[in-house]
């Protein structure tokens, strides 16, 4: 009998520890990773469905032509240009447009903050003009890294539910941004529930809400881009007056 005492008290500390690890191991096990709210999941999907995150890090220039045609509320057109469009993000942030209107060269470059701008090889060093320029730049910097910027550290997601647009439903997911002023454009990202595919933008401006549909799409790379687009300007009902822009996108090169 003293021998079995003896087995059982030595069996005892063994079963006790095994007991612990296994509790021990099913408390990790059971920990779950914090969770994600439904913006943030939408946007993580819209970003794979274009491309994915990783391969969008991992570039280091990108460059495309866009045809970009205004038009006037009656239907006339305002203005036609033909850009070229690159961007330099390793290993520092290089952003430049070219184009040419009738005889006259411009290039547009922010270079690590620094905005320069030349018409027909001439320094333009007009504060306004500059300032424009920034914007245009920045402007030009946002819409191609859609939907992709979704995720950035300054980015402030929120889930909109889902609406019926032209028939279809989507989903909607509104962003802001860190620094934002009050007049600051405020975007609305429309994503195809199966696809998750970017279909769609509400942009609402200071003085007007634009509505931009990406009608196809660019797959000669590693990444879905917008190849044509329509903006529309939307009255006070959400409804659409006129066709305010064309945008056709082509010969893009990715290098990494």
């Amino acid at each position: 009998m003293k021998v079995m005492t003896t087995i059982k008290n030595q069996i005892k500390p063994v079963i006790l520890a095994i007991i612990g690890i296994c509790l021990f191991s099913l408390n990790v096990g059971c920990k779950s990773e914090p969770k994600i709210d439904k913006a943030t999941e939408i946007a993580q999907r819209a970003i794979a469905a274009h491309g994915g995150l990783d391969n969008w890090q991992k570039i280091k220039t990108l460059e495309f032509r866009k045809v970009t045609t205004l038009f006037h509320a009656d239907g006339n057109v305002e203005t036609k240009s033909d850009q070229k469009q690159s961007f330099s993000f390793q290993p520092r942030n290089v952003y430049k447009i070219a184009y040419e209107t009738d005889s006259t060269q411009v290039s547009l470059i922010m270079d690590n903050g620094y905005v320069h701008k030349r018409v027909n090889g001439n320094v333009v060093d007009d504060e306004a003009e500059l300032k424009s320029a920034r914007s245009a730049l920045l402007a030009a910097q946002y819409v191609v890294k859609q939907p992709f910027d979704l995720l950035s550290q300054s980015a402030e997601l929120s889930y909109l539910g889902k609406e019926t647009v032209e028939g279809r439903e989507l989903h909607v997911v509104a962003v802001s941004y860190l620094g934002d002023d009050p007049d600051a454009d405020k975007w609305s990202y429309y994503i195809d529930p199966e696809t998750f595919v970017v279909v769609a933008n509400k942009v609402v401006l200071t003085d007007h809400t634009s509505w931009v549909e990406n009608l196809t799409y660019d797959t000669t790379t590693d990444f879905k881009f917008n190849a044509h687009r329509k903006s529309y300007r939307l009255n006070d009902q959400g409804e659409k007056t006129y066709l305010r822009a064309e945008y056709f996108y082509s010969d893009f090169k990715v290098t990494y």
